[in-house]
C-alpha cells in the first residue's frame, strides 16, 4: 500500500460498500431504523397539525393562522428524535469505521464481528460526539456574541455601516475559527475505534495527525460533503412531497399522520443508508492516509505482509516511545489485502 489520493479515497469509500454489501447496508439499515422511530412520529404529528391547520384556512379564512400550530407533544418528539438520530449516527459511524479499518486489512466483517468490534469502544465515541457538539454549541454562541456586540455597535457609534462592517469581520473570524477546529478534530470518531483512544485523547490525536495537512483534509471533506448533500436531497424529496401532499387534500383525515409518518421514515433510512457509509468511508480512508503519510503506516503494513503472518485491527495501536537511548528496530508482523478499489 501507499499514501492515497483523492480518488483512492473515493474509490476505496465506494470499494468497501461494494465488497460488503450485506454488512454496510445491513448495520445503516438497522440502526437508522431504530434511532428514527421517535423522529417518524414526531414528523407525523407535525403534518397532522399542519393537515389541521390548512382545514382551518379554508374553513375559516377569519381565523388567526399566520403562525402554524404545532402541539406541545409533537415538538418534544421532534426535538427528542432529533437527538436520537443523532445518536444513531454516531454509532453508526463508530461500527462502518471498524468495517472499513478492517477492510483495508483485507478482513470482510459481519454485522455480529462489526458489533463485537466496536461494542466496547460505543461509549468513548458517544463522548467523542458530545465533546464535538459542546464545541459546536460554543462556537453558535460565540456567533451569537459577534451578532449582539456587532448591534451594540451600531447603536453606540449611531453608524450601520460600523455594525454591519463589525458583523462581516467578526463572521468571517468566527467561520474560520469554525472550519478550522472542525478539520481539526475531524477524524476522532476512526482514531477512537481504531486505536481504543478515549474521548480526549481521541480529539488530541486528531488533532496531532492532521497537523500539516489542514487544505487538504478540508478539501476532501468538504467535496464529500457536498455529494453526500446533493445526493441526500434528492433521495429524501420525493418522500418529503409524499409527507407532505396527504396534508394538502385531505386536511384533517386520520390517516395523514401516519401517511406523513411513514413517508418520512423510509426517506431517512433510505437516505442514511446509502450516503452515511459513503461519508464514513471517506473520514476512516483519510485517517488511514495521514498515518500513511505522517507515521509511516504504510511501510508497517508492507513489512506485515512480507513476514507472512495474520494481522489484526492491533496494527493500528500507535508504537509505543522507544526507550532512550534505544533503536525502535523494524516494524513486525504481516499485511495482506486492502481496501477494495485503492490502490495495493
Amino acid at each position: 500500500m501507499r499514501p492515497l489520493t483523492l480518488g483512492d479515497i473515493f474509490n476505496g469509500a465506494f470499494g468497501y460498500i461494494r465488497h460488503n454489501p450485506k454488512t454496510v447496508f445491513g448495520l445503516a439499515v438497522i440502526v437508522i431504523a431504530i434511532f428514527n422511530i421517535v423522529s417518524a412520529i414526531g414528523m407525523g404529528g407535525y403534518v397532522a397539525d399542519y393537515g389541521s391547520w390548512v382545514d382551518t384556512l379554508a374553513t375559516d379564512p377569519s381565523a388567526d393562522t399566520d403562525v402554524l400550530p404545532v402541539a406541545p407533544w409533537t415538538l418534544v418528539t421532534m426535538y427528542g428524535g432529533a437527538l436520537l438520530s443523532y445518536v444513531g449516527q454516531v454509532v453508526l459511524t463508530g461500527l462502518l469505521a471498524a468495517v472499513v479499518g478492517l477492510a483495508v486489512l483485507g478482513r470482510k466483517l459481519t454485522m455480529g464481528e462489526a458489533w463485537q468490534a466496536v461494542r466496547g469502544r460505543i461509549s468513548a465515541v458517544l463522548l467523542v460526539a458530545l465533546l464535538l457538539f459542546l464545541m459546536g454549541l460554543g462556537w453558535t454562541l460565540l456567533l451569537v456574541g459577534v451578532l449582539a456586540g456587532a448591534i451594540v455597535l451600531g447603536i453606540t457609534t449611531g453608524s450601520d455601516i460600523a455594525g454591519v462592517a463589525a458583523f462581516i469581520g467578526g463572521f468571517l473570524a468566527v467561520a474560520a475559527l469554525g472550519a478550522w477546529i472542525w478539520v481539526r478534530t475531524s477524524l476522532a470518531m476512526p482514531v477512537a475505534v481504531l486505536e481504543r483512544l478515549g474521548p480526549g485523547r481521541s480529539l488530541a490525536r486528531s488533532w496531532r495527525v492532521t497537523r500539516g495537512s489542514w487544505w487538504r483534509v478540508f478539501g476532501i471533506l468538504l467535496l464529500s460533503g457536498l455529494i453526500v448533500g446533493v445526493v441526500s436531497g434528492i433521495l429524501s424529496t420525493p418522500f418529503s412531497l409524499v409527507a407532505m401532499v396527504p396534508a394538502v387534500i385531505a386536511p384533517g383525515a386520520a390517516w395523514v399522520s401516519v401517511v406523513g409518518g411513514a413517508a418520512s421514515f423510509i426517506g431517512t433510512v433510505v437516505s442514511g443508508a446509502l450516503t452515511i457509509p459513503f461519508m464514513v468511508g471517506v473520514i476512516t480512508l483519510l485517517y488511514v492516509d495521514l498515518r500513511m503519510r505522517r507515521e509511516g503506516l504504510d511501510l508497517k503494513l508492507q513489512a506485515a505482509a512480507q513476514s507472512g503472518q495474520a494481522v489484526d485491527a492491533g496494527i493500528y495501536l500507535p508504537d509505543p516511545a522507544p526507550a532512550y537511548g534505544a533503536y525502535p528496530g523494524p516494524y513486525p508482523g504481516p499485511h495482506s489485502g486492502g481496501v477494495p478499489g485503492a490502490p495495493a
